[in-house]
């Protein structure tokens, strides 16, 4: 599921009415999410240490751009890549962007995992430790970093019948919480669906993709389905704006076969898997499909990033 994650992550990339009309909506010089967690912020301590070549990753699960619970304690402690603590720092949910910015990062950008342990003081959110976050990155790797708004081709995501929604994207009730995913992975046998989280998981089994999301806005579950329909779903590498009109959180189950324009040749690559593909999924099961528009869209820039700096 490796491609599954970048997409969505870490771990990220989407057909309708070709005349449908533009989206003229005005991009916000600060994300509404860093104004309203309260600006830049620091964590109070922090290491960070080249990896070992042989060193397994870890603490990916909250390095995601989804809404995520916080570690308790305010206690981050992770291995990854560079461009994992990018795409957490600054909640990049578009995955269409993920594959060029992974690109124009140096070679050892692409290639080290770095070892952080950062403690915040008191109970922070997690978006507030992801301003940490920005400011350890500008502090150790010296990162700088930019968004600049394009009117890009989009899709808009929208329900295929109006007032109707499909029967695998359900409101979550508001008496009903669900649970955290544990600090450690719990294990699961292969093919079978891991336990019902809040958040986001996704797996595999006899050639169909299932991904599930509980307690989660329609934003992010845009975003989320951009990167199934670029990498498995046969679709352009667009990035998924919504569009449908929904407020709240929902639960959602899809299951779908890869199709064969996807770019991932990883994933759902059985040749007698049957099954709808995403297109046919997204329509039957969750009542909703892709219109071709065009809209704006914050492009991440990387103008500088060195080796970190020695604890």
């Amino acid at each position: 599921m490796a491609a599954i994650r970048i997409a969505a992550v870490a771990g990220a990339v989407v057909f309708g009415l070709v005349n449908a009309p533009q989206i003229r909506a005005q991009l916000p010089a600060v994300p509404q999410w860093e104004t309203a967690a309260g600006g830049k912020m620091s964590f109070e301590v922090a290491s960070v240490r080249l990896s070992p070549p042989d060193a397994s990753t870890r603490g990916t699960g909250f390095l995601i751009p989804f809404d995520v619970p916080p570690p308790k304690g305010g206690f981050l402690s992770a291995n990854a890549h560079l461009f994992n603590y990018i795409g957490f720092a600054y909640k990049i949910l578009d995955t269409s962007q993920y594959l060029p910015l992974m690109a124009h990062l140096p070679k050892w950008a692409q290639t080290d995992q770095f070892d952080i342990e950062a403690r915040a003081e008191g109970n922070p959110t997690t978006d507030q430790m992801r301003l940490m976050m920005q400011s350890l990155l500008e502090e150790r790797f010296k990162l700088a970093i930019h968004t600049e708004p394009r009117q890009l081709p989009v899709y808009a995501l929208v329900l295929d019948k109006p007032g109707k929604l499909g029967p695998q994207l359900l409101p979550h009730p508001d008496n009903v919480p669900c649970s955290d995913k544990p600090d450690k992975p719990v294990p699961v046998t292969p093919g079978a669906a891991p336990p019902p989280y809040c958040g986001i998981d996704a797996w595999r089994v006899n050639g169909r993709l299932h991904e599930r999301m509980i307690n989660v806005p329609m934003e992010q579950i845009a975003s989320f389905l951009g990167g199934s329909a670029g990498f498995v779903g046969g679709k352009d590498p667009r990035p998924i704006l919504d569009q449908t009109g929904l407020s709240g959180k929902f639960d959602v189950n899809i299951e779908f076969v890869k199709d064969s324009g996807g770019l991932s040749t990883e994933i759902g690559s059985d040749s007698d898997a049957s099954g709808s593909t995403f297109t046919g999924a997204l329509k039957n099961q969750l009542g909703l499909k892709l219109m071709k528009q065009t809209g704006p869209v914050p492009v991440f820039v990387i103008d500088h990033v060195e080796r970190p700096s020695e604890n």
